[in-house]
C-alpha cells in the first residue's frame, strides 16, 4: 500500500481523496493569502523610506509522492443500464456470461487474445531485468570474470601494438632492398649502355652513317659487277685463243704429215713447201701460247679483284650491321634504364606508403592500447552518484513499463465495473473486437438533461444497476489519461462536507463539442450513497492520474525544462549553482526528480514581485519550504509551508 492510498479511506475496496486533504488546502489557501496581504501592507509602509534586499526564495529536496490529477464537473443521475466493452482490440477467445445472469462487480465477463499483450509484458519485464543487472553492476561494479575480460583486452590491444611494430620493421627492410635492388639494376644497365655507346662510337669509325655505309656497299656491289663482268669477257677470249691454238696445231700436224709424205716421194719442191709451212704453224703455235699464258695472268688479276671486291662488300656489310645493332642494342638499353628508373621510383613510393601506413597502424594500437587501460579504469572505477541515479532512473522507467504491460494484459479480460444484470452480449467467440482505447465503454443513464454515454455498444450490456453515478465532461487531453476502474473522489455542492469515493466505470466514445470545446463524457459509479444525494446535483470529481511514490521531489517553480535536459538551481554555501538534473513525473504543484540532487538540499524558486499603485521598487520575498502537491484545477494548496517569513 502505498502513501496515497493509506490516505485514503477504504469504501467497497476503492480509493478517495481525502476531504482532510482538500480543507487543509483551502486553510492553506486562506492562511497564504492573508500573509501576502501583510506583505503588501508591510511594503506600503516602509516602502517611501527604503527599500529592503529581496531575499531568495528556497524549498528542501524532500522523498514522498508526487500526484498529477485532472478535476471536472459533473451532474448526479440514477443508474440504469451500463455499456461494457473492452479497451483495446483484439480477437474475443471466451465469453463468460449469458443474457439474464446477475453478475458481481469484478465478475469475469469475457476475454481477447492476450498474446500480444503479454509478449509486451515479457519484453517489458526483460527490460526491468536489465535494467536491474545494470543497477547492479554499476553499484558493485565488474565481476571478477569481467575483469580478467579487460585484462585480456588490454594484452590483445597490447599483441596488436607488438605486431604492428614488427611489421613496420620487417616492412622497413623489405622497402629498403626493394630500393637497393631497383638502384643497382638502373646502374648496370646505365654502365652497359656506356659499353655499347663505346662501340658504336668505335663503328663509327669507318661509317659515321649507315646512309653512308649504304653507299658503300652499293660501290662494293657495282665494282664487283664490272669486275666479274671483265673476268667473263677474259674467260671467252681465252677460250678463243685455246680454239685457235688446236687448230694451229692440228694445221701443224697436217703440214708434218705433208712434209713426211713429200720426203718419202722425193718431192723436193713440196718437202720446201712444207716445211715452211710448218715453221709457219709452229710459229702460230708459239704465237697462241704465249698469249694464252699472258691471258692466264688476266684472269688470276680478275678472279683476285673479284675476291678483293667480295671481301669489301662483305666487310662494308658487316659493318651496317654493327651500326644497326648499336642502334638496336642502345635503344635497349634506354628502355631498361627507362623501366630501370620507373622500378626504383615504384620502389621508394611503396617504401614511403608502407611506412605511413605501418606508422599509422603503430599510432592506433598505441591508442588502442591507451583506450583499453583507460575503459579498464573508468569500468572498475567506483560508481558516481550519477551513474547510479542514471541507473536508478532506467529501473524506475522499466517499472512503470511493466505496469504499463501489466495493465494491457489485464486489459485483455473484460470484468463487470459494477454489479448488475446481462442484458444482452453482442459479440461472438472468434469475431474481432474494435476496442477503443480509453473510450472503450460508455454508459446510459434515464436522467434528464444529461446523457452519460456515447452511441458506442459494448460487447456486455448491465441493467439492474443500483446506486448513482456522476455523468461529468473531461477534456480531450485529460480523457487520454483515464481508464476504466481508476479511483476519484467525488464532492456536491449541495453537501460540502462530504466526500464520497468512486471509480471510473464508463469513458464515452465519442466526443461531444459545445462552442468549439471538444469534452468526452466519463461516467464514475459512487461506491456508497449517501442522504440527500439526488438526480441532477451538481458534483465536483477528482481523479489521480499519474502517481509515483518514494521518489525526491521539488516544487515544480524550480525546474527548468525537462527529462534529461532539466535543470534547477541549487543554493550552496551561500550560492546559487545551476545544476543539471533528470526530470520525472510533473505532478500538480512538485516534479520528481530521478537524479541530480540529494535530499535535504535546497533549491531555488523563482521571486515573487510585488507591485504597489502609484509606486516603484520591488516587493517582498521570502523562504519556505514545499512539500506535498497540489492537484490541477482544483486550486492551489500550500503543505506545510506556504510563504515564509
Amino acid at each position: 500500500m502505498n502513501v496515497i492510498t493509506s490516505r485514503l479511506p477504504a469504501v467497497r475496496g476503492r480509493r478517495a481523496i481525502p476531504h482532510a486533504l482538500r480543507s487543509l488546502g483551502l486553510l492553506n489557501g486562506l492562511m497564504g493569502a492573508a500573509l501576502i496581504g501583510a506583505g503588501i501592507g508591510s511594503y506600503l509602509v516602509v516602502a517611501g523610506t527604503s527599500t529592503p534586499a529581496a531575499a531568495v526564495r528556497t524549498a528542501t529536496v524532500t522523498r514522498g509522492v508526487v500526484l498529477s490529477t485532472t478535476s471536472a464537473t459533473g451532474t448526479l443521475q440514477a443508474a440504469k443500464e451500463l455499456n461494457v466493452g473492452f479497451t483495446g482490440a483484439g480477437t474475443i477467445t471466451a465469453i463468460d456470461v449469458k443474457p439474464g445472469q446477475r453478475v458481481t462487480q469484478g465478475q469475469l465477463l469475457g476475454r481477447i487474445d492476450s498474446t500480444t499483450a503479454q509478449q509486451a509484458l515479457q519484453q517489458a519485464q526483460a527490460s526491468l531485468a536489465t535494467a536491474e543487472a545494470q543497477y547492479e553492476v554499476t553499484l558493485t561494479g565488474e565481476t571478477a570474470q569481467q575483469r580478467k575480460q579487460d585484462a585480456l583486452s588490454v594484452t590483445q590491444a597490447k599483441d596488436a601494438l607488438v605486431n604492428a611494430k614488427a611489421t613496420r620493421k620487417q616492412d622497413a627492410r623489405q622497402s629498403a632492398a626493394s630500393v637497393a635492388q631497383s638502384t643497382s639494376s638502373l646502374r648496370t644497365d646505365q654502365g652497359q649502355e656506356k659499353v655499347d655507346l663505346y662501340q658504336q662510337s668505335k663503328d663509327r669509325a669507318t661509317y659515321a652513317t649507315e646512309d653512308a655505309a649504304n653507299a658503300a656497299i652499293a660501290n662494293d656491289k657495282t665494282q664487283l659487277a664490272a669486275d666479274q663482268t671483265k673476268q667473263q669477257s677474259d674467260s671467252q677470249h681465252q677460250f678463243d685463243l685455246q680454239a685457235q691454238e688446236n687448230s694451229d696445231n692440228n694445221q701443224l700436224s697436217a703440214d708434218q704429215t705433208s712434209l713426211t709424205a713429200a720426203q718419202t716421194a722425193h718431192n723436193n719442191a713440196g718437202i720446201a713447201q712444207y716445211t715452211a709451212a710448218i715453221a709457219n704453224d709452229r710459229s702460230a703455235v708459239e704465237s697462241d701460247q704465249a698469249s694464252l699464258t699472258s691471258l692466264q695472268k688476266t684472269q688470276n688479276a680478275d678472279s683476285y679483284a673479284i675476291s678483293q671486291d667480295n671481301t669489301t662488300l662483305t666487310n662494308d656489310q658487316a659493318a651496317l650491321t654493327g651500326l644497326q645493332n648499336d642502334a638496336k642494342t642502345i635503344q635497349a638499353d634506354e628502355a631498361k634504364i627507362a623501366s630501370d628508373r620507373s622500378a626504383l621510383s615504384n620502389a621508394k613510393l611503396n617504401a614511403a606508403s608502407g611506412t605511413a601506413r605501418d606508422a599509422q597502424t603503430v599510432s592506433s594500437d598505441e591508442l588502442s592500447v591507451k583506450s583499453a587501460r583507460m575503459g579498464v579504469v573508468v569500468k572498475q572505477a567506483p560508481p558516481t552518484a550519477a551513474a547510479l541515479d542514471a541507473a536508478n532512473a532506467s529501473v524506475v522507467n522499466a517499472r512503470v513499463n511493466v505496469t504499463t504491460a501489466e495493465k494491457a494484459v489485464s486489459d485483455t479480460e473484460l470484468r463487470a465495473p459494477i454489479a448488475g444484470t446481462v442484458a444482452s452480449v453482442n459479440g461472438t467467440v472468434g469475431t474481432a473486437e474494435s476496442g477503443g482505447g480509453s473510450s472503450a465503454v460508455s454508459s446510459s443513464s434515464s436522467a434528464s438533461g444529461s446523457s452519460g454515454s456515447g452511441s458506442s455498444t459494448g460487447l456486455v450490456t448491465l441493467t439492474g444497476i443500483n446506486g448513482m453515478q456522476l455523468v461529468a465532461g473531461f477534456a480531450e487531453t485529460d480523457t487520454a489519461k483515464l481508464r476504466a476502474g481508476q479511483p476519484a473522489t467525488v464532492t456536491v455542492d449541495a453537501l460540502p462536507t462530504v466526500e464520497l469515493a468512486a471509480h471510473i466505470i464508463a469513458i464515452a466514445g465519442t466526443a461531444t463539442s459545445t462552442s468549439g470545446v471538444v469534452t468526452y463524457t466519463v461516467t464514475f459509479a459512487l461506491d456508497r450513497t449517501e442522504a440527500g444525494l439526488k438526480s441532477g446535483m451538481t458534483g465536483n470529481v477528482d481523479v489521480v492520474v499519474s502517481e509515483v511514490d518514494n521518489v525526491l521531489h521539488v516544487p515544480t517553480a524550480a525546474v527548468r525544462g525537462s527529462g534529461a535536459n532539466a535543470t534547477v538551481t541549487v543554493l550552496q554555501a551561500g550560492k546559487q549553482v545551476s545544476v543539471p538534473v533528470v526530470a520525472g513525473l510533473q505532478g500538480d504543484s512538485s516534479t520528481a526528480i530521478l537524479s541530480g540532487l540529494k535530499a535535504n538540499e535546497s533549491v531555488v524558486l523563482p521571486s515573487v514581485s510585488l507591485a504597489t499603485t502609484g509606486g516603484t521598487g520591488s516587493g517582498t520575498t521570502g523562504t519556505g519550504s514545499t512539500t506535498g502537491t497540489a492537484r490541477r484545477g482544483g486550486g492551489a494548496a500550500f503543505f506545510g509551508g506556504g510563504f515564509g517569513g
